[in-house]
């Protein structure tokens, strides 16, 4: 009996050993990924940071050059329709890419599903141009009756001039996806700075002799150079990757064409809301004093630094984790959301105390030269006071959205996005007859803490539901 207690006892203390030396090296690997994390997000950031350099430069020569006068206002309001159509429309393939393709994401998967794709999203960018030929000008006089005929007919030639990078950017949209889930990152961090490269030179060059359209002309050319850039690395891969994969049946790539279709259809409802959002913005802007369009949309740049920063990155490269976390357990993924949720919000929240302090002199600091004038200043200066406060609701909103995608639940985004959309209306029909601009940037903010409120709400239903 003592010699079997004594075998006990040291084997009790082999297995003591054994589980502390497991845990150290849990211990060691959970450090190791959370450097290796950091190191990745550093080197995006640093991308980011790059491109917001370059974004600022971007909205310097815009504001020197343009100040907050009516035909910025006119080509603001427009982007909305563009960025819709382009921008918005491809988040909405990417997202669905993700979603479908990232848990089984060999290079061979993602190339074979990404060409009949993009075939069927040329096609249906065709019917988009035509439709809005027809039919852009009317609805353009309606969603901003309160410009006057110049602006009406500039509204009608720039969306026209607009098709191009329209299309190019909801075509690099779903290649982007690809390149996500292939680990491809870096391209679509250095977009933005195409686009703003272009741009730069575009106004600096053309803005003597086109006028706004110089901006035209710069945004059509970063979006074609994006696309290009897309479309080669993904070329790289196939080169170095599949060279050899046999290629899909014709009867199997006219059935893609549209896979992704369904499944983007209510992310695409959700980004039809939130344009829906910004056009009741810009709407509502039309009927402030000329300049306050361009206005809200350089406060909404200043506010957009912390989020190409530091949100987009962040929620970017989580977003392929959190697919596989919630896959394998709710409990894992919700992890995922509280723990960078609480990174969020701490770090948008040191945003905000700074910037609502010293919103006059950053705004003088980014903005105050060329015919961007004082007064200019102090009105777009008064806006951002109130809309950075909705940095933490965008940011946490982002996570939450991303970990419903996560769960193939594409009705609670949009259904958060109709709450914001109707309260940003309620409250800027109530508020702006007595506060002006604040009250719009009031609303604003009400809107975005409904958004993040409604989808919370609905995660939390469905977690208790899981147990």
């Amino acid at each position: 009996m003592v010699l079997s207690a004594r075998m006990f006892t040291g084997f009790g203390r082999v297995a003591h050993g054994f589980g502390r030396s497991a845990l150290l090296a849990a211990a060691r690997q959970a450090v190791s990924d959370a450097a290796g994390s950091v190191r990745a997000l550093s080197g995006y950031s640093l991308l980011t940071g790059l491109g917001l350099l370059l974004g600022l430069v971007r909205e310097l020569t815009v504001a020197s050059t343009f100040g907050l006068s009516p035909q910025l206002d006119v080509f603001v309001a427009v982007m909305t329709v563009q960025l819709f159509f382009g921008a918005q429309v491809g988040n909405a393939l990417e997202t669905a890419f993700i979603g479908r393709v990232a848990s089984q994401g060999s290079v061979g998967t993602v190339l074979r599903t990404l060409r009949p794709a993009v075939y069927g999203v040329l096609l249906v960018n065709a019917g988009i141009v035509l439709c809005l030929s027809l039919s852009g000008a009317l609805a353009l006089g309606q969603l901003f009756p309160r410009f006057d005929s110049a602006q009406q007919a500039l509204a009608t030639h720039l969306l026209s001039a607009l098709f191009v990078p329209m299309v190019c950017a909801s075509t690099a949209g779903l290649l982007r996806g690809g390149l996500v889930v292939l680990g491809a990152f870096v391209p679509g961090f250095v977009a933005g700075s195409l686009v703003s490269v272009c741009t730069i030179a575009s106004v600096l060059l053309f803005s003597a002799s086109l006028g706004i359209d110089a901006l035209t002309l710069g945004v059509a050319a970063g979006n074609l150079a994006v696309l290009m850039l897309y479309l080669g690395r993904l070329a790289s891969l196939k080169r170095t990757d599949t060279a050899d994969l046999p290629d899909l049946p014709p009867a199997k790539k006219r059935d893609g064409w549209f896979l992704l279709w369904g499944a983007a259809t209510m992310v695409l409802a959700g980004e039809l809301v939130y344009a829906g959002v910004a056009l009741t913005e810009r709407s509502l802007a039309s009927g402030l004093p000329a300049g306050s369009i361009a206005a809200f949309f350089y406060a909404s740049t200043i506010v957009s630094v912390p989020l190409s920063l530091f949100v987009v990155p962040l929620t970017a490269m989580v977003f392929p984790r959190m697919v596989e976390a919630f896959a394998r357990d709710m409990r894992a993924g919700v992890a995922q959301v509280r723990r960078h949720g609480v990174l969020l919000l701490a770090a948008s929240g040191a945003v905000v105390m700074i910037v609502s302090l010293f919103a006059q002199p950053i705004v003088e600091t980014v903005f105050l030269r060329g015919r961007f004038s004082i007064e200019d200043a102090r009105l777009t200066a008064s806006i951002l006071a109130v809309t950075i406060f909705s940095l933490p609701f965008i940011s946490l909103s982002r996570l939450i959205r991303n970990s419903s995608y996560s769960l193939s639940d594409y009705r609670t985004p949009v259904m958060g996005m109709s709450v914001q959309l109707m309260t940003l209306a309620s409250a800027g029909l109530l508020l702006m007859p007595r506060f002006g601009s604040q009250g719009l940037a009031v609303a604003m903010v009400a809107g975005e803490a409904a958004n993040l409120m409604t989808m919370g709400l609905s995660l939390r239903m469905r977690m208790y539901r899981h147990g």
